[in-house]
């Protein structure tokens, strides 16, 4: 029995270093880089009001990292364009989840996009903060808690948009919207919003990249509406609004919305004459002398040269928004970062106004700018005639 305890005393010995060496479990925190991924239109039809949104993000990250990053932690920002087309946004979401370990996104920009990967994502836990994504439709997926906006649902841009029509006391209105989640819903928006107010003469939907709508313009023309309601992106509207320029159109008040806001009309010079003579929109704007608004846009003039166009003062929130909600989760974990942003999320004071997420990660409350085109020194621009605010 001795020699046994003896024999047990000396494995016990034996083994005693091994367990002091080896090290306790590591504690989950955040890693020394913090990847925050971006996915922008920086080709396609949304090509120019991308690139600002991008820049916006990456003026957002500098100011973070200059400020000491997230705990300490340098933060880089991973950027993939996805022209402007959902299936291409998706394979890039995808790439920056699989293969650069990305668990929180600012982006996509278009609805269709946010739906195309809401599955994806919501799969893999990765947050998706959408800057500009506003169809009423994502609100409904199963996978919405994964989707947060920084935007406005355009549950407000429609009602908006029809508010317009009904105050000019147009009676006879034309509906022409791109046939994807964003027109269809502000369609859907708009003709609820008129029901009983205006007659609905024709509701048309179209493909953005077919580029030619002369059969669509045709039905307008003969239904002989005294307004049209349009929703498009700058390279399909800019040949909506020539086609239309041709056909004697510009004798009818359109209503557009913010798709087609911030068009390069340098570019398309004919789309900037019809625009002058027959159209007015709303967009997601934030009046500006808000001081943290005017704080944003003058040093983003200053570092870029350029002036800021629609959502990037959106952009540039969602971007500082992560950053908060990965800093308030301790972890890099896209489900720990999604649950800290409804924290975060609360009466935040951002460069687009105050923003408050609702239970599916909706912004609350909406301002927008009614806008026209004028022809200035030879040069179309857009101009801000009116605010509204919406709830």
């Amino acid at each position: 029995m001795g020699k046994k305890l003896i024999l047990l005393f000396v494995v016990f010995l034996l083994l005693l270093p091994v367990a002091v060496a080896c090290p306790a479990a590591p504690v989950p925190g955040l890693p020394e880089e913090i990847k925050i991924g971006c996915v922008m239109s920086m080709t396609g039809a949304l090509a120019a009001m991308g690139v600002n949104m991008r820049d916006a993000a990456k003026l957002a990250v500098s100011e973070i990292n200059a400020a000491g990053g997230i705990a300490g932690k340098k933060v880089t920002l991973l950027v993939e364009d996805d022209a402007t087309d959902p299936a291409a946004s998706l394979l890039a979401i995808k790439k920056l989840v699989e293969v650069k370990g990305v668990k929180v996104i600012v982006g996509p920009m278009i609805s269709g996009a946010v739906m195309a990967s809401g599955p994806y994502v919501a799969e893999r836990g990765v947050l998706l903060l959408s800057p500009s994504a506003t169809s009423p439709k994502i609100t409904e997926q199963p996978w919405t808690h994964w989707a947060f906006r920084t935007c406005p649902s355009d549950i407000f841009q429609g009602a908006a948009a029809a508010k317009i029509i009904i105050d000019k006391g147009f009676k006879k209105v034309a509906i022409l919207v791109m046939d994807n989640p964003y027109g269809v819903g502000i369609e859907t928006v708009a003709k609820e919003a008129l029901k009983g107010k205006a007659e609905i003469v024709a509701s048309i939907r179209y493909d953005e990249k077919k580029l030619d709508y002369l059969t669509e313009l045709g039905i307008i023309k003969d239904k002989k509406p005294d307004a049209v309601l349009h929703v498009g992106y700058h390279d399909d509207g800019a040949i909506v609004y020539k086609q239309a320029l041709g056909l004697g159109l510009d004798i009818i008040q359109w209503v557009a919305v913010e798709g087609v806001h911030g068009m390069p009309l340098d570019k398309f010079p004919e789309a900037g004459k019809f625009m002058a003579k027959a159209v007015v929109g709303t967009v997601p704007q934030t009046p500006e002398d808000l001081p943290a608004f005017k704080k944003f846009r003058d040093v983003y003039e200053k570092e870029f040269k350029k002036s800021t166009t629609v959502y990037c003062d959106s952009t540039y929130d969602a971007t500082k928004l992560v950053a908060l909600a990965i800093k308030e989760a301790g972890v890099y974990d896209g489900a720990k970062i999604r649950d800290a942003l409804w924290k975060v999320g609360k009466k935040y004071s951002g460069a687009s106004g105050t923003i408050s997420f609702d239970e599916k990660g909706d912004r609350i409350a909406a301002s927008y700018g009614i806008w026209k085109v004028e022809l200035v020194a030879g040069k179309y621009h857009f101009k801000t005639i009116e605010f509204i605010t919406l709830k």
